[in-house]
């Protein structure tokens, strides 16, 4: 009797599927990535490497395709390293979020994560400096054809608001805090960055 229970449960197991041996996935699906990794944004990755390495040769890169085939990309690099600092891979506009405030204006990108402001430009920082009451930071930057006055409210911790003056010389963005604090301007690839402390 137990021989007869257990071969009806395979039988049952067997046929409630037209083919228990097909993929549970249909083929005709689309096979992008589900809600809870798209929530995982690539940010940036810093790795070092060994003593021993003196120049960057290549970076291959294997990505995933929105149909789920793997496809990859091999860069060029074959310039000197110092392997005594790691190297960093990001996704720069990444760290762009709900939280963040991105602005487009005269060829300037402004964008803010947490304390930190974020310029892509490739215009000459010229000079900066700071005004009191209220603390606005100063940047003076070269002037292109095409420029125009332009003001932006941001309205978020630490930043309030950009102001854009078009000068007969340069082209002035004053950055208005929301209150004192100590700060660091730092030089990037793509423009600037200022880190409030």
């Amino acid at each position: 009797m137990k021989k007869i229970f257990f071969f009806l449960f395979c039988y049952l197991l067997l046929v409630a599927r037209e083919n228990p041996f097909e993929s549970l996935s249909s083929p005709n699906t689309d096979t992008r990535l589900d809600n809870k990794q798209d929530d995982k944004i690539f940010e940036n990755f810093d790795f070092k490497l060994p003593s021993t390495a003196r120049v960057l040769k290549e970076i291959k890169i294997i990505y995933q395709n929105i149909d789920g085939s793997l496809e990859e990309k091999t860069l060029s690099i074959d310039k000197n390293i110092d392997w005594h600092y790691p190297i960093s891979l990001s996704q720069k506009d990444a760290i762009i979020s709900k939280d963040s405030d991105y602005i487009n204006a005269n060829q300037i990108i402004f964008f803010t994560k947490e304390n930190n402001l974020f310029i892509t430009t490739n215009r000459k920082l010229q000079r900066n400096f700071i005004l009191p009451e209220p603390f606005r930071i100063v940047m003076d930057f070269e002037k292109k054809d095409g420029d125009n006055d332009d003001s932006i409210s941001i309205n978020q911790k630490y930043f309030s608001s950009i102001n854009l003056i078009k000068y007969k010389d340069f082209y002035r963005a004053i950055i208005t805090l929301d209150g004192h604090c100590q700060y660091k301007i730092l030089t990037s690839d793509d423009g600037y960055q200022i880190t409030l402390q």
